[in-house]
């Protein structure tokens, strides 16, 4: 529960989304193999119907995949996939005989009509359903089941909250034109902090980095478009609200960072500081790939956003926004916002206005 309390409510709710998603196929795959087998040839000494049967198969799924999702994958993350899914798999299985004999010993308390013995409820328990070929074929499908849970889990953290769905139903299959905001987002002076720290220690360093940055992303309901070396790309919907989220992204980042900033220069010996550029307009979506399928975002847009996050050096800014994500919004207290003017940027035929931005 300690754990469940400090989570940040956006990645609470996704959490607690996979769960629901999760549970449901459980239940439906509950009723599959009650009509299928259960119903047929059911040699369990309990009797069951089929809603008890989806139900109790659901809750079992739901204590499984709720178990892998908020302990066992933070447990295992630095672990390979196989071998990650190996252990979770292993307790998976011991957890189900530790629910199958709660609910067994809680069928036995308050439906059997019979007196109770310890010693008997045992012996029925190997007896009557451990032994019997209903129950082995229970575990199969029960361990075929958990593995298709954790492989959708590693799906849904590839590609993203949604992206799972996009990619079922087909969104993403034929180009699909957007208006979205886009933040690039780098480490100030990499380069020489990666030759400092050497190869290993700094990607240690990045991969805490990204991992931190990530409660902010959530925090502001943005989308982690992709990873490049030491670079975020951020990206959300452009609307009205998303252009403050987008800001306040950048806020809550930057403060958190100054937060942990003893904890990167004791284990690091650096703090890391970064610096971001902020722009608006139409891409074209789309997956491409044969081999491996990847969401891709095209057109001047994002061109135009990676040379605005070059341009923080040559104007000694953290943080520049371009006229397009400024236009027709409002500018929220808290944040200094001056026009720097019009920039030529390195490819562009027109030259771009552009903001410097600060926190008040």
């Amino acid at each position: 529960m300690h754990c469940l309390s400090r989570m940040p409510r956006r990645l609470l709710y996704l959490h607690l989304r996979s769960l629901a998603m999760i549970s449901l196929i459980w239940v439906l795959f509950g009723v599959v193999f009650f009509e299928n087998l259960i119903r047929n040839c059911n040699d369990l000494g309990v009797r069951v119907n089929l809603y008890q049967f989806s139900v109790a198969f659901g809750l079992i799924g739901a204590l499984i995949t709720g178990t892998m999702i908020f302990y066992l994958k933070p447990a295992f993350s630095h672990h390979p996939v196989w071998r990650a899914s190996m252990y979770k798999l292993l307790f998976t299985l011991v957890l189900f005989f530790v629910i199958t004999f709660l609910l067994l010993l809680l069928y036995y308390l308050f439906l059997y009509k019979k007196q109770f013995h310890f010693g008997h409820f045992l012996d029925s328990f190997f007896t009557k359903i451990v032994k019997t070929r209903t129950f082995i074929i229970f575990i199969v499908d029960m361990a075929l089941m958990t593995v298709m849970s954790i492989s959708i889990l590693e799906v849904k953290d590839k590609y993203g909250p949604g992206m799972f769905w996009s990619m079922l139903s087909g969104e993403y299959n034929q180009p699909v034109v957007q208006n979205r905001i886009f933040i690039f987002l780098d480490i100030n002076e990499a380069t020489s902090i990666a030759e400092t720290l050497g190869h290993e220690r700094y990607f240690r360093m990045l991969r805490k980095f990204f991992a931190d940055i990530t409660m902010p992303v959530l925090a502001s309901e943005g989308e982690i478009y992709q990873y490049v070396g030491d670079e975020l790309v951020i990206t959300w919907p452009n609307t009205p609200d998303n252009k403050l989220r987008a800001l306040k992204f950048l806020r809550h980042a930057y403060f958190l960072m100054e937060r942990k900033a003893h904890e990167y220069e004791a284990r690091f010996g650096y703090q890391p500081r970064f610096k971001a550029g902020v722009h608006a307009g139409e891409v074209t979506a789309g997956f491409v790939g044969v081999v491996k399928k990847d969401l891709l975002y095209t057109g001047d847009t994002v061109n135009t956003t990676a040379r605005i996050r070059s341009v923080c050096h040559d104007v000694d800014e953290s943080f520049v926004l371009s006229g397009d994500f400024m236009k027709d919004m409002e500018r929220p207290h808290g944040y200094w916002i001056k026009a720097i003017g019009r920039i030529e940027l390195k490819g562009k035929v027109e030259w771009v206005k552009l903001y410097r931005m600060r926190f008040e």
